[in-house]
């Protein structure tokens, strides 16, 4: 899918990969390149779910089954909020 500018959903995807990997922000499993890649701070950034309005009235969430979000997926189990399935 390319933009007006010519700019591409994988050429920003190979761009935000470029950069963790260059800037040390990526975890295991590396490289991250064709994958959604998990970064350090996920488990962190999962910790604010339970700040948001949104998490609060939502009761279907979907996270995928990727190791950045594995945090999120324990969130939505211990708040009982329906996971559909994959």
């Amino acid at each position: 899918m390319e933009t007006q500018e010519g700019v591409s959903k994988q050429s920003i995807r190979e761009r935000i990969w470029d950069y963790m990997e260059s800037h040390d922000i990526a975890d295991f499993p590396r490289p991250v390149h064709h994958r959604i890649p998990n970064f350090k701070g996920a488990a962190q950034a999962a910790g604010h779910l339970p700040h948001l309005q949104a998490f609060h009235v939502a009761r279907t969430i979907k996270v995928n089954p990727d190791a950045p979000q594995r945090n999120a997926r324990f969130l939505v189990l211990e708040w009982r909020k329906h996971a559909p399935a994959l």
